[in-house]
């Protein structure tokens, strides 16, 4: 199906490639292990939305775009709700005394 997309057996393959290296670095963990299914679910929608940005803009590395669009799509689902774990405030966090914010 990917290479009736795209057109392309080698772009097909190294779009597979891009899902492959993400989704692996990932399930090595024991709390994503079970997770293949999302994995694979998030990989097709960043195919879809890659695909579909061809059509509104010129793209020059596709692969290089689809890696962008599926790192954040994993982001999003996974680490989207990490600020809610802390249970300090920002004020109290530490700052140098020179600490000037820009």
């Amino acid at each position: 199906m990917l290479s009736n997309t795209i057109g392309e057996t080698k772009t097909a393959r190294n779009f597979f490639g891009i899902h492959l290296s993400l989704s692996s670095d990932m399930l090595r963990f024991d709390i994503y292990k079970e997770d293949g299914e999302v994995f694979e679910d998030l990989a097709y929608r960043a195919l879809k939305i890659a695909v579909m940005a061809t059509k509104r803009k010129q793209i020059r590395n596709l692969p290089g775009y689809y890696k962008g669009v599926l790192r954040k799509l994993i982001d999003e689902t996974y680490f989207k709700d990490m600020f809610m774990y802390f249970d300090v405030p920002l004020g109290d966090f530490y700052f140098p005394e020179n600490y000037e914010p820009s």
